[in-house]
C-alpha cells in the first residue's frame, strides 16, 4: 500500500548535510538556561514548506515548538521560522526532527527560487561554494550522519 506524499512543495536532498543554527522561540520553561536556546542542526533534506534534520542534543518535548533555523546556501543568510512537527528518536543519540515552515508569500517565494537554484548547483557539485554543508566534524556530532559516506 503506496502512502500519499502530502507536501505542497518540492524538497531537495543533501548528500551532505548543510549545518544550521536551531534557536528555541518563546520557550515557556524558566529553568532552559539562555545558552541552551540555540543548537547546533544538520539538515538533510529541505523544501519551502519544511525541513529535516538532526540535533547533536535532544530539543525539549514541548508540543509544537517555534524555532528558528538560520542556515546560509548560495552567499545569503536564510531565517525560516517553523514549528517543529515530528521527532524521531528511536535510540540514544538519534535526534531527528521535522518542522513546518510559517512563512510570508513572500518568504516562500524566496526560499522556493534559492531551492531552484541549490538543485541545479548539486547536480554539477555535491557542496557547491557558498553554503554552510558540514565539515568532516560538524559530521561526527550527529550520530546518524556518522556512517555516511558524502
Amino acid at each position: 500500500m503506496a502512502t500519499e506524499n502530502k507536501r505542497k512543495f518540492f524538497r531537495v536532498h543533501f548528500d551532505r548535510a548543510l549545518l544550521a543554527e536551531i534557536k528555541l522561540i518563546g520557550l515557556q520553561d524558566r529553568a532552559f538556561e539562555p545558552e541552551i536556546k540555540y543548537f547546533k542542526a544538520a539538515v538533510v533534506d529541505i523544501g519551502a514548506g519544511g525541513a529535516r534534520f538532526y540535533t547533536e542534543t535532544p530539543l525539549p518535548d514541548e508540543h509544537r515548538l517555534l524555532v528558528e533555523m538560520k542556515f546560509t546556501v548560495l552567499g545569503k543568510l536564510y531565517s525560516p521560522l517553523g514549528t517543529i512537527v515530528r521527532s524521531i528518536l528511536p535510540k540514544q543519540g538519534h535526534y531527528e526532527y521535522c518542522t513546518e515552515f510559517s512563512l510570508q508569500e513572500s518568504e516562500t517565494a524566496a526560499l522556493t527560487s534559492m531551492l531552484n537554484n541549490i538543485a541545479i548547483k548539486l547536480r554539477k557539485s555535491k557542496t557547491p561554494e557558498d553554503c554552510s554543508f558540514c565539515s568532516d566534524e560538524d559530521l561526527a556530532a550527529f550520530t546518524p550522519l556518522r556512517s555516511r559516506k558524502p
